[in-house]
């Protein structure tokens, strides 16, 4: 007698870290509004029960305990019911052996009020943004549920990716019988991500044979940004069902005959003109501002608008997030400030809908050197990058001045080109509680400016189209201190992306005539601002390599 297919509940959660609360009511509306759909199965992400990444909380014992509370109570409530549930959660060694840090990351199966299997992951992550080798141990036996005539294999994130370990999860489940494999994850979004996911699970059903249905985390947390995609497959490497991305929301999958499958795709629509990439580019970057801003409590949000490209973007963005009535940008023209880039700055702002203040910075500029001045030998002060520092920082001092003042977090607009170079001062124009696009290449600021634009046209095309320039010394330009961006850009994503040494980029990038010099010249650069780039607002991820979780010595003699 051929199983009935199951009805299941997929559980695409944004969970806020250490809001076991709010977590644990938000599961058990899910679970009730499932049950009553009449799903057989409800599944919900990675560590959703606790939120994800825990970092060192998976290490404090009234922390995991506290799950281990809420798990019970989820559990309870499922007594008389007839949905089951899969739960992400932390778990704990417990007897007179265990440690406080004998933590695992862990999958419940929650069946007629009680915790029926508990899963430990088996393969943790060892690198980039994860260390899940430091702060979990690793499982030791696979899992299998008999459900319903099913028999559900569960997993968790890596276990996914066996085909390179020692560790075999999924050969695991297929010796013992699995039809179906549930892999719940948190997996952070980064350019491409969704595509090469989407590969992965699709060679491992073709090469296992079973169905695989993987739930994953939507929303941010801190710098990361959770994409969702969560999917279902046949064992055909068919996909059934695509969930949206950056959406939290509860979808059910109904069990349709082959024939009459259809593709259920609501992931960001593409714009004409725009790479694939950008509009879910800039929707992480959205969705990363909002969540951050809400997640900490923080309501209103303050920026520089310096005329260029950069602020501009970023105060689109952050008026998206949180609502045009929630940001202010500050034009602080200096004494080398163009009468243009206030203009636009205004023309901006009236644009997007935000508040808009002008505070020139001249006079504070002239006291501060007229009373240095005093100080020197001959009584003056000498054209220098720090007199052009000095005019960032007063902008610095202004916007924390007001951040403090009004209640408003100050956004950082530096971007990844710059941070790389050290293209921007300390306690000046990188001042601020989030650097919104500080893992986007300058090229790409400038596709997600037409891409907003296409949208509506917010920024102006003076803007747009202007030499980008920090203005801080007459006639300056970027291109005086760096390649073009263009250049730069490739150079910067062959060095930090692909993690190629400079011999390397040399020889990719002399194809293109681009001379050896200005290479070795920007990755002594990259490599000599390290110290910069520890001292910088947490910064949205939204790249392969995001500068937190490229590890590097600030002390380091090593040329590339």
């Amino acid at each position: 007698m051929p199983k009935k297919p199951l009805k299941i509940a997929i559980g695409q959660m944004n969970p806020t870290v250490g809001d076991y609360a709010g977590n644990t009511a938000k599961i058990l509306n899910w679970i009730g509004k499932a049950e009553r759909q009449g799903a057989d199965l409800i599944v919900f992400p990675e560590c959703a029960l606790c939120g994800y990444p825990v970092w060192d909380l998976a290490n404090k014992r009234a922390f995991v305990e506290e799950g281990l509370r809420q798990l019970k109570r989820i559990a309870a409530t499922t007594r008389g019911k007839k949905i089951a549930v899969v739960l992400g959660f932390i778990d704990r060694l417990s007897g007179p052996q265990s440690q406080i840090s004998d933590s695992y990351n862990a999958a419940a199966w929650i069946e007629a009020g009680k915790v029926r299997k508990v899963y430990h992951k088996r393969l943790l992550p060892a690198g980039d943004v994860f260390l899940g080798e430091v702060f979990f141990h690793p499982g030791r036996k696979p899992c299998v549920i008999s459900f319903r005539g099913h028999k559900i294999g569960l997993t968790i994130c890596e276990d996914i990716r066996d085909s390179v370990c020692k560790v075999k999860p999924l050969a695991d489940l297929k010796s013992l019988g699995a039809n179906l494999v549930i892999n719940i994850s948190a997996s952070p979004y980064y350019r491409g991500v969704s595509r090469k996911r989407e590969a992965l699970l699709l060679s491992q059903v073709r090469k296992y044979k079973f169905p695989i249905l993987y739930v994953n985390q939507a929303g941010g947390q801190d710098e990361l940004v959770f994409d969702g995609v969560s999917l279902m497959t046949d064992e055909r490497g068919r996909i059934l069902f695509r969930a949206p991305a950056f959406s939290e929301d509860l979808f059910f999958l109904f069990p349709r005959e082959p024939d009459s499958t259809r593709v259920e795709s609501r992931t960001v629509p593409s714009h004409d003109g725009a790479e694939a990439y950008i509009p879910e580019m800039y929707q992480a970057l959205v969705t990363g501002v909002r969540d951050y801003f809400r997640k900490n409590g923080f309501k209103k949000a303050i920026l520089g608008l310096s005329g260029g490209i950069d602020s501009a973007i970023v105060a689109c963005i952050a008026a998206d997030a949180l609502g045009a009535h929630a940001v202010k940008g500050v034009t602080m023209p200096g004494p080398f400030s163009s009468r243009g880039s206030w203009k636009d700055s205004e023309e901006l702002a009236k644009n997007i809908g935000i508040d808009f203040e002008t505070r020139p910075i001249q006079k504070m500029y002239r006291t501060f050197l007229n009373q240095t001045a005093r100080g020197t030998k001959n009584g003056k002060c000498n054209q220098s990058p720090a007199m052009e520092n000095l005019q960032a920082r007063l902008r610095g001092l202004e916007l924390m001045y007001s951040s403090n003042s009004e209640g408003r977090l100050l956004l950082a607009t530096g971007n990844k080109s710059e941070f790389a170079m050290g293209y921007c001062t300390l306690y000046g124009d990188m001042a601020g509680g989030l650097a919104v696009i500080g893992d986007v290449y300058k090229t790409d600021v400038y596709k997600l400016s037409r891409y907003r634009n296409s949208i509506r046209h917010l920024i102006p095309d003076a803007i747009l189209d202007k030499a980008p320039s920090a203005e801080l010394r007459p006639n300056q330009r970027d291109q005086d201190s760096l390649p073009p961006y263009e250049v730069l850009d490739e150079i910067l994503r062959l060095y930090i992306e692909k993690n190629l040494d400079c011999r390397e980029v040399i020889r990719r990038l002399g194809k293109k005539k681009v001379r050896s010099g200005v290479i070795r010249e920007t990755l002594r650069k990259v490599d000599h601002n390290e110290y910069k780039r520890r001292q910088t607002p947490p910064i949205l991820r939204v790249t392969e390599k995001a500068w937190f979780g490229r590890r590097m010595p600030l002390t380091n003699r090593f040329p590339g």
